[in-house]
């Protein structure tokens, strides 16, 4: 398999080895994805887990169709913030609300119009505030 770009893994000839730990990724992934369900991947830094989530949900785009969203919050964001994001990132038309419970209907509506993958990397940066 190829490595892609997007993983900065941008030498020549360079490729991703298939290991049991991408494997069983791969498997609880896919999993994930048809229960439309949530998982968390963690491990200590340098392990090959956003690797590992790339490269899978990247099979997902190719061999499904599956739309995923990339997410990447700031540290601690405020729920204005993460509502921002997830306007950008669905690529809604016009200007965002200016008031909170127009926003969050905004993005119901968005989100219940079909399934997708959202990727929140670095999900440990979200607070409560930004979660509830």
């Amino acid at each position: 398999m190829t490595a892609p770009t997007y993983q900065y893994v941008d030498l020549p000839d360079a490729s991703i080895v298939t290991t049991r730990a991408l494997l069983t990724a791969r498997e609880n992934i896919a999993d994930t994805v048809a229960a439309r369900a949530m998982m968390c991947i963690h491990g200590n830094a340098g392990f090959g887990k956003t690797l590992a989530v790339n490269t899978c949900l990247h099979e997902l785009e190719d061999t499904r169709g599956e739309e995923v969203c990339r997410v990447t919050f700031r540290a601690r964001p405020t729920a204005r913030a993460v509502r921002y994001e997830l306007f950008e990132t669905l690529r809604l038309p016009g200007e965002p609300p200016r008031h909170p419970s127009e926003f969050d209907r905004l993005l119901k509506t968005a989100l219940a119009e079909r399934p997708r993958t959202f990727l929140v990397d670095e999900a440990q940066w979200l607070n409560g505030e930004a979660c509830g």
